[in-house]
């Protein structure tokens, strides 16, 4: 019986447990938590959007694996997801990429768009060279809890923190304790993909401690608005009537490179953004945007890693294998089909 550790229950890690599982029946897995619940990080809590890729005009591979990976969400985690009724972006005349650049980044994928002249939600419409209405869907962040937050035949070990893995032997420590050995490891951790990698084949990587603003808005239930590209801002709607705002700007108030600084404030992070009034600056910056009234409801809290070079605002995901480890850097979430069929066709 092959037995399998994997680290962070977040919604990689437990999405790739679930595939372990469906193929392997009789296989061993377990899941490592720090926090003391599954899918308690950045899988809840973020801007509810299944991207097809109109977020990123820079990366045409995150755009490509968001492409490659949105049908397959809907497929599998449909009972998750709702449609937008109304879904506008707006590119700035002064933004990263012109109109006729955008278009052309979009076209090349074959996204689906239409140009609308509907200005009016936007406080300086002058500055706007272009409005689009696309068709992207929302992830409900409570119903996806319930879907995945609880798998049978797997044992979720919550309150752990992995802070050692040796690759060689599949062992696994935390404080310096043996927890296991095991045939496979997957570190699906979002804030160390690093962890038990060698010295110098790792991730380059930044971390980032960010914050999104649930709010009751004026906007229909299934309405969202995006302002790009560059310093830009959205509200897309979340679950229960209520929007998630978002900021370029403010959303990530805090930027580390040491995935070591990044654990010590992780306990406290909430209040480093109170402190950092998170809020108060996202809430003002979408305002500036965009015509819409905002009742903040709640404050979502968590943490990035993102690549440090970040050339063209990249949010790819990627896998690295040595030895009996996978460590998966974890991007826009319809990417995990391709982590987890790379995992699946390597292991097999």
């Amino acid at each position: 019986m092959r037995s399998f550790a994997i680290i962070g229950a977040g919604f990689f890690g437990l999405h790739i447990a679930a595939q372990i599982r469906r193929r392997f029946a009789r296989a061993q897995v377990e899941i490592f938590e720090m926090e003391s619940g599954a899918l308690g990080g950045a899988a809840t809590n973020n801007q509810c959007r299944l991207h097809l890729g109109f977020h990123y005009p820079r990366s045409g591979y995150t755009i490509y694996q968001s492409v490659m990976g949105f049908d397959r969400y809907v497929a599998a985690y449909g009972e998750c997801v709702t449609d937008i009724r109304e879904n506008l972006y707006a590119v700035r005349c002064d933004g990263l990429v012109s109109a006729e650049q955008y278009l052309a980044v979009m076209d090349a994928f074959s996204l689906p768009y239409e140009i609308v002249a509907d200005k009016s939600w936007l406080r300086t419409p002058e500055k706007i060279d272009l409005v689009l209405r696309v068709g992207e869907k929302c992830i409900d962040p409570q119903k996806l809890q319930r879907r995945i937050g609880a798998l049978p035949d797997v044992r979720l070990r919550c309150g752990v923190q992995i802070d050692a893995i040796d690759a060689d032997s599949g062992r696994i420590f935390s404080r310096g304790v043996e927890l296991g050995r095991y045939d496979i490891v997957v570190n699906a951790t979002y804030l160390d993909p690093n962890l038990g990698l060698p010295p110098g084949s790792g991730f380059p990587l930044k971390h980032e401690l960010t914050a999104l603003v649930l709010c009751r808005t004026s906007l229909p239930a299934h309405s969202a608005l995006t302002v790009m590209d560059g310093p830009f801002a959205s509200v897309y709607p979340a679950y229960g009537g209520l929007h998630t705002l978002s900021s370029v700007v403010h959303t990530p108030f805090r930027t580390y490179t040491d995935a070591q600084a990044l654990y010590a404030d992780y306990p406290r992070r909430r209040a480093l953004a109170e402190a950092d009034q998170v809020r108060e600056r996202i809430v003002a910056h979408v305002q500036s945007l965009m015509d819409v009234a905002a009742e903040p409801f709640d404050l979502w809290v968590s943490a990035k890693t993102k690549l440090a070079t970040e050339k063209g605002d990249s949010r790819v995901t990627e896998v690295k294998r040595v030895g009996r480890l996978f460590s998966v850097l974890c991007g826009k979430l319809d990417a995990v089909f391709s982590t987890s069929d790379q995992i699946m066709l390597e292991i097999t």
